[in-house]
């Protein structure tokens, strides 16, 4: 008898690796960005396991002090169990449907740097994630999700649990598929004799030895006389439990293609082939025109017909505003000429509703307004992609010179600057090391806040075909998001703002205040002078910064721009004087900075790298506006609501120069 497969392991730690997607972060020469763990479908002893990437699925807890990261799952002999570094901080990307993390070498290890460096030249190629799983959802054969991305047979984690991420050598999974514990040494032996168990009590003839009776060598066939015997003393044994797994993975993607439960095929020990031949006369027994109907994200099968006409009518609507659109989905041409009640229509017939061509636009409206209906999920997916696109297109400037941070909650956030203790002393023969005078100081409080509005997708505009409102005004208010970020960190700048040490953020005591001067030669030397002899907080260590951006309005924006490009002194009398701030800065134009009488003024901001200036910070990094939609019972219609939390800090002032310009 067939060893009974036991379902997917129930808190038990588990592996899963993947191909390393990484990026360094802005700015940081020792952290980066990647991702460790999607809902790429997992075959595991015959059953396809996801884990699934949505809010109340994933826990993220175990990151959220510092987080470990290792090599090998600690299981080289070089590195052990030692971290090479640490999670700075794990996120879930909703949007991609992956988790993501922040990471960073430790830098006092040899041996950390060296596996920095090879980071770096793209020697490792993968990442490992060791996992727990709290509850798993089973789908029957042919059993939709609720929200309809997978079908059955498969198993989908609903409520796990990341504990460690591991860089790899290679994407391979350190535990080959099983659910192991994180000491892999025992448990690697353990099951590898309950494999081989199961595979002789799946396909051992009845006359065969079992695990519990001692198999006996066979007779090795005597050579005919006056032949040669053929020995092979280095011939490779079999491996029967990799030749299990290609036979089940060979299975499980076969059946996955065609929606067929793969589950007795393994058990019963069926070969590949014979599989492949009872595939074929289950598909020629089903109804003519009945769709193949699979849903795994990832995995190389027919997509789903309901699938396919969401994408194409996602990309037709689309276009059909005249958002760009890089390789359409097929048929998204011919949903770019359909109404949106054509388009529920084809909903609902794909989904199995007979007549749905020949309903009112009214019964239409009320059959699309259920929130698992196709039609919900294309408004929906219309609608993220809408902000995505007016997020990309934003006519901002703050983010060219301004620096990027991230918070993970509400609470207000010190920050304090650290001065540098001046220079090093110099250590005589056995002389003894002084001790540092660290000095730190509150200088800003970062705090996130909140802005949103919602639209509704009324009855009406269904009926009456017009999508475009919504479309329009999502991309209004994505912009007005982007926009109001660039309104107050220019404020900042226009408004000079007292900081901590009771100064104004452009004044004499900050040294950062030129005299008032056109835009020339002389305004901008005088602003690189200010702005090289800042010195830190202690007093004793010359900056040596230069501006790196010129940040002015749009009335100075072509006298700028021509002192930046000429290669003459556009303010000299003699064309032979060359230009000294050719191509020296980058100019930043902004009709924020604009005023409505008097002189103009204009500001030098150095690299956000060398100084700190202004910070925006964002919820978990998040920098898109979410969009959510739902059917509103007090209305009749679709609403969606908009929203996206940031924060805008004053950080320093010795990266920044202000001349007040003259009249």
């Amino acid at each position: 008898m067939p060893n009974k497969k036991r379902p997917p392991a129930v808190n038990a730690p588990m592996y899963r690796s993947a191909n390393l997607m990484c990026r360094a972060v802005d700015g940081q020469t020792n952290r980066y960005e990647l991702a460790f763990s999607s809902e790429e479908p997992y075959a595991r002893w015959g059953d396809v396991e996801v884990l699934l990437h949505e809010p109340g699925a994933v826990d993220l807890s175990r990151f959220g002090d510092v987080g470990t990261l290792l090599f090998s799952h600690g299981n080289d002999p070089n590195y052990g169990r030692v971290p090479i570094g640490r999670v700075l901080r794990a996120w879930l990307d909703e949007t991609d449907r992956v988790c993501r993390a922040e990471i960073e070498f430790d830098e006092e290890d040899e041996s950390c740097k060296r596996l920095k460096s090879k980071l770096d030249r793209g020697m490792l190629n993968g990442v490992s994630v060791g996992y727990s799983v709290k509850s798993w959802t089973r789908l029957e054969p042919g059993q939709r999700s609720v929200d309809g991305r997978f079908t059955g047979p498969m198993y989908l984690a609903a409520q796990w649990t990341p504990h460690e991420i591991s860089l790899e050598p290679v994407p391979a999974d350190p535990t080959v598929g099983l659910g192991k514990n994180f000491d892999h040494e025992e448990d690697n032996q353990m099951d590898e004799n309950e494999m081989n168990n199961g595979i002789r009590g799946a396909t051992a003839p009845a006359n065969q030895p079992t695990a519990e009776q001692p198999a006996v060598a066979p007779a090795v066939p005597a050579a005919p006389e006056g032949a040669a015997r053929s020995v092979e003393p280095n011939a490779p044994i079999p491996d029967p439990i990799a030749e299990e797994r290609t036979r089940a993975a060979g299975i499980v993607a076969l059946c996955g293609r065609f929606g067929l439960d793969s589950t007795e095929y393994i058990r019963g020990g069926e070969s590949l082939e014979r599989v492949q031949t009872s595939v074929l006369e289950a598909l020629a027994r089903r109804p003519g025109g009945q769709p193949v109907a699979t849903g795994a994200r990832g995995v190389e099968i027919v997509a789903d017909e309901v699938d396919k006409i969401r994408a194409a009518a996602v990309d037709g609507l689309l276009m059909r505003e005249g958002l760009a659109v890089k390789n359409p989905a097929p048929g998204a041409e011919e949903f770019r000429g359909m109404s949106l009640q054509a388009i529920a229509a084809e909903c609902l017939m794909r989904s199995g509703v007979s007549g749905a061509n020949r309903m009112s636009r009214d019964e239409l409206w009320k059959r699309s307004l259920t929130p698992d209906s196709a039609f919900s999920a294309i408004a929906a997916n219309v609608a993220d992609r809408v902000v995505l696109a007016a997020h990309e297109a934003a006519p901002t400037t703050f983010q060219y010179w301004t620096t990027k941070g991230s918070l993970t909650d509400f609470r207000p956030t010190d920050v304090y600057e650290i001065s540098e203790s001046g220079e090093l002393d110099e250590i005589k023969h056995t002389g003894e090391f002084k001790e540092a005078r660290l000095s730190d100081k509150k200088v800003a409080q970062k705090k996130l806040l909140t802005f949103g509005k919602m639209v509704t997708f009324s009855r009406q505009m269904f009926i009456n075909d017009d999508i475009g409102m919504v479309t329009r005004t999502l991309t209004a208010l994505t912009m007005a998001f982007q926009r109001g970020i660039n309104k107050a960190v220019y404020g900042l700048l226009k408004d000079n703002p007292t900081m901590y040490d009771g100064n104004a953020l452009f004044s004499a005591a900050h040294k950062n205040l030129c005299t008032g001067a056109a835009p020339g030669t002389a305004a901008f030397a005088e602003a690189r002078k200010l702005m090289r002899r800042q010195k830190d907080l202690g007093g004793k260590v010359t900056m040596n910064i230069s501006p790196a951006y010129v940040l002015t309005s749009s009335a100075d924006e072509t006298t700028i721009e021509a002192l930046l490009a000429s290669l003459a002194d556009p303010s000299g009398s003699n064309s032979g004087v060359a230009n000294v701030f050719r191509n020296k800065m980058q100019m930043v134009v902004d009709a924020e900075l604009d005023v409505d009488s008097g002189a103009q003024p204009f500001y030098f901001a150095a690299d956000p790298r060398m100084a700190d200036t202004v910070e925006v910070d964002y919820l978990n990094g998040v920098e898109t506006p979410a969009v959510e939609m739902q059917a509103d019972f007090d209305r009749l219609g679709f609403r969606y609501r908009i929203y996206g939390d940031r924060g805008i800090t004053l950080l320093g002032y010795r990266g920044l120069v202000k001349n007040p310009g003259k009249e």
